[in-house]
């Protein structure tokens, strides 16, 4: 898919990943961002970086919902798509108002339990 594409190569992965790894790992690099800018061992620069850097990932979750090679069920579709607005909504909450990024953290753990991918694809 073409999301999966991009962040592939600006990844620099070399091993063929399959749709899940590749989300799984995007997901903890953007979280461990957010939880260093959460702990204040960053700057504010870096820590608007991880922010928004965890918006796009979810942008791009939510445009490859749309695409005609995504084979996931409608009912799933729909409830990466709300949690992707909610991404979006609480995204802008985090900047406007500087309220914590504990929620944001949580959300991504839980889709990366779900995603989490077998002791086998980690080693490739």
């Amino acid at each position: 898919m073409q999301g999966y594409n991009a962040y592939r190569k600006a990844q620099g992965a070399t091993a063929v990943q399959n749709g899940r790894d590749l989300e799984y790992r995007l997901l903890a690099q953007v979280t461990g961002a957010l939880i260093r800018a959460r702990d204040g061992v960053v700057s504010l620069q870096e820590k608007l970086n991880a922010i928004l850097k965890n918006e796009k990932v979810w942008t791009v979750f939510l445009a490859d919902l749309n695409h005609p090679d995504n084979g996931l069920p409608r009912e799933l579709k729909a409830g990466i798509a709300s949690l992707a607005l909610w991404v979006m909504r609480e995204t802008r909450l985090v900047i406007d108002t500087d309220a914590p990024l504990d929620d944001l953290i949580l959300i991504n753990r839980q889709i990366m339990a779900g995603l989490k991918p077998e002791p086998a694809a980690m080693a490739g």
